[in-house]
């Protein structure tokens, strides 16, 4: 992914636009003053003078109606540009997602919403492509610079924190792990103890990450959904570093069961070797007709 973080987050600010109807309004206007004092020095047809400004009161008028025609169908089409973007991350489509995003991006935003939209869903392609920094860079300099609600500020946070470990920036990681405890809205966050969980596990704490785990699994369940999956593979590494095999392929089985296994390691490297040590659980297919659900051994 060759992308220019820094550049795109410089050249999407929004931007005061020139409001050149107000510009050609005013013009129009003096315009019509100097006809009606012209024709009377020079003694010209009133009614001449009074046609020639209402030509031009009507288009003025008209030009105020296309250009409010066209600034609102630009602001639909960046709307629909979003959605098309996050259905593509959605559905995975990594690099049509950047591309997409990088064009939106390399302009300003007509609104801050869909500029923060847009970086949001670029946080998740740069992590996708394992750019971690620009993770770091996008998230800090949203929350530097956006005066933004409590639940987004959290989730920029979360994604931060999650970045910085990623880096191997413990220390950092580890403060802003504190300073989403002190947060508000982290008391009742899933979001939060899947961090600490990777946290402990990175650092070699395996007894604490499953100490989270065990206060926050059904609190993940509600919050991340199946990713509920990546919560169990990192108790099942906890398990594995301290011994207990049993637990730890009964987690890695469940964790599979619910997120390919690949998909889980890329995202948590620490828990590749666990690949080679239990059993994943095989993913269902269906046969040829559809109608039945099999599992393949």
């Amino acid at each position: 992914m060759r992308i220019d973080v820094q550049t795109l987050l410089e050249s999407s600010r929004p931007r005061p636009r020139l409001d050149w109807m107000a510009y050609l309004g005013v013009l129009a206007v003096a315009a019509v003053l100097g006809m009606s004092l012209l024709a009377e020095r020079s003694g010209s047809a009133r009614e001449d003078t009074e046609s020639v400004a209402s030509l031009i009161m009507v288009l003025v008028m008209a030009g105020m109606f296309l250009n409010t025609f066209l600034q609102t169908r630009a602001a639909r089409l960046e709307h629909m540009r979003m959605e098309l973007a996050d259905e593509l991350v959605q559905l995975r489509r990594w690099p049509q997602a950047a591309m997409l995003l990088q064009s939106m991006l390399s302009r300003p935003a007509r609104s801050p919403i869909v500029r923060l939209q847009a970086l949001l869903a670029l946080c998740s392609v740069a992590a996708r492509f394992h750019r971690f920094e620009d993770v770091t860079l996008i998230t800090d300099q949203l929350l530097e610079e956006m005066p933004l609600d409590p639940m987004a500020t959290h989730m920029i946070k979360l994604s931060r924190a999650m970045a910085l470990l990623r880096e191997d920036r413990l220390f950092d990681a580890d403060r802003a792990i504190s300073d989403l405890r002190h947060f508000s809205q982290a008391r009742e966050s899933g979001g939060l103890g899947l961090v600490e969980m990777y946290r402990d596990v990175k650092t070699g704490h395996p007894a604490e990450a499953l100490e989270v785990f065990a206060a926050k699994r059904d609190l993940i369940r509600r919050q991340l959904g199946h990713r509920v999956a990546d919560a169990c593979v990192l108790a099942a590494k906890a398990h594995d570093l301290l011994g207990q095999t049993e637990q730890a392929g009964q987690a890695y089985a469940q964790a599979t069961l619910m997120s390919p296994a690949v998909e889980l390691h890329r995202r948590y490297p620490e828990t590749a070797d666990l690949a080679n040590k239990y059993r994943a659980t095989p993913a269902p297919s269906f046969n040829q007709s559809g109608a039945t659900l099999e599992v393949v051994v």
